[in-house]
């Protein structure tokens, strides 16, 4: 059983940790070995630290969330808040799925629609209607996912250090939140 719970300053560690090893995971085919290298886990930690500490630059901080195999270990970690992106923001999401990442082991175990329902309900309480992210245009496996959450592409593209991404969004979080019964043929 994999159990999620928010996370708090005493996990800046782990996560940042997680955050390496997922990026170095899932990324490798995706972005250049020089953006990847950068992704170090001092740098990771001072961004954890600040953000869950609540000392970052967004206000209010992001909600963040911590998965847990049974025997206490860590495979994964979501973060959502306030948007980051003026250009999303000047279409109406004013919430963002901020980070969504699981160690391989962890994926295809309903734990990303779990991390996405819990995002989709802290955005709600802060009174946050619409949500959207950016993932990587290259990133099939998870535009697929986003796509069956209920997510839409949406008409921006961007690039993040160079390596093209595009922009989904949902102008309904109830779509994850009370996502409609699968259709039976």
């Amino acid at each position: 059983m994999i159990a999620i719970r928010p996370a708090t300053l005493e996990d800046a560690e782990t996560i940042a940790a997680l955050h390496v090893a997922a990026w170095a995971e899932t990324y490798a085919a995706l972005a250049p070995a020089e953006i990847l290298a950068d992704y170090t886990l001092e740098t990771r930690l001072a961004q954890w630290r600040e953000t869950l500490g609540g000392a970052g630059p967004q206000q209010p901080p992001p909600s963040v969330f911590l998965a847990l195999r049974e025997d206490g270990g860590a495979i994964g970690f979501a973060a959502s808040g306030a948007q980051q992106s003026d250009i999303l923001g000047q279409r109406g999401y004013a919430g963002e799925f901020q980070a969504i990442y699981l160690l391989k082991e962890a994926q295809r175990q309903g734990v990303g629609r779990r991390f996405m329902h819990m995002m989709a309900k802290a955005l709600r309480e802060r009174g946050i209607e619409w949500g959207s992210l950016w993932v990587l245009r290259h990133n099939f496996t998870a535009r697929r996912f986003y796509e069956k959450l209920g997510g839409r592409k949406i008409g921006v593209e961007g690039a993040w250090r160079g390596v093209p991404e595009v922009a989904y969004g949902w102008r309904d979080l109830g779509l994850i939140i009370d996502p409609p019964p699968a259709k039976s043929w």
